[in-house]
């Protein structure tokens, strides 16, 4: 058995907090709070909240979708939550409004999380210094704010863009740019700060999903560890909050 009581809108928040079309997810309880990973192609999201726990476990949802869609039809500020075993029902109780969903034995986007959180495994020995034997050469401070207006590519630029960073330790920015000489480019550029790097340019290309991910950063400072034609790393050690893009093959516009 495990349950939580938790405020609705921060439930529906964390929810929301690892990609907007996240199916399923397992969620551990611990004493004081709850927290979850998942692992895609294109990323690895983890982060905690804190709520009341009556009863420690992991509580597995395999229909988020609907979870969210009952969670819209009250206004209840706070909600339990509850489930007997891995496959069991999952009880969502708020205020006189209650929801029970069966549960599948598989959870897609636990696939991959523990081959993941090996490889984190390693990059935290190495003090985020390589990420499967890639250097992570350039690292630095810098705002959630600063990076997402990057989500307005998608308005300017249509469905149809990838994106290229470039972390610029002459201009002390870390920029991102979406589309192509021939159909037009927007760019951003985020300050960076305690810049810990080799003076030279490090490049890196994402397809349009970045930016989707950048509008999942919690609030505040975090740090930045990056490479040439490597993988984007976001850690909040405060929050233990952990987002790892995977990059593309880099092309010239």
């Amino acid at each position: 058995m495990v349950e939580f009581t938790i405020s609705r809108e921060n439930f529906q928040n964390f929810l929301s907090s690892f990609g907007k079309d996240l199916a399923d997810i397992v969620i551990k309880a611990k004493q004081n709070g709850i927290s979850a990973a998942v692992a895609q192609d294109t990323h690895y999201i983890r982060r905690n909240m804190d709520c009341g726990v009556s009863q420690t476990g992991n509580l597995y949802i395999t229909d988020i979708p609907k979870v969210k869609s009952f969670l819209s039809t009250t206004k209840e500020s706070d909600l339990t939550i509850n489930q007997v075993s891995k496959t069991g029902t999952l009880h969502v109780r708020c205020g006189n409004s209650s929801l029970q969903l069966p549960t599948s034995s598989y959870i897609q986007s636990q696939e991959k999380v523990g081959l993941i959180e090996k490889m984190i495994k390693e990059s935290e020995n190495s003090m985020w210094k390589k990420w499967a034997n890639i250097d992570l050469s350039h690292h630095a401070i810098i705002t959630a704010a600063s990076l997402k207006p990057a989500t307005g590519f998608k308005k300017v630029l249509g469905d149809k863009y990838s994106c290229k960073t470039d972390f610029d330790m002459e201009g002390k920015e870390f920029v991102i740019r979406g589309g192509s000489s021939s159909t037009g480019k927007m760019f951003i550029r985020a300050p960076l700060k305690q810049i810990d790097a080799p003076n030279k340019l490090a490049r890196s290309a994402y397809d349009k999903w970045l930016p989707e991910l950048l509008s999942n950063l919690p609030n505040g400072d975090l740090n930045l560890y990056t490479g040439n034609e490597t993988v984007l790393v976001f850690l909040q050690a405060d929050t233990n909050f952990l987002m790892i893009i995977v990059d593309q093959q880099y092309e010239e516009d």
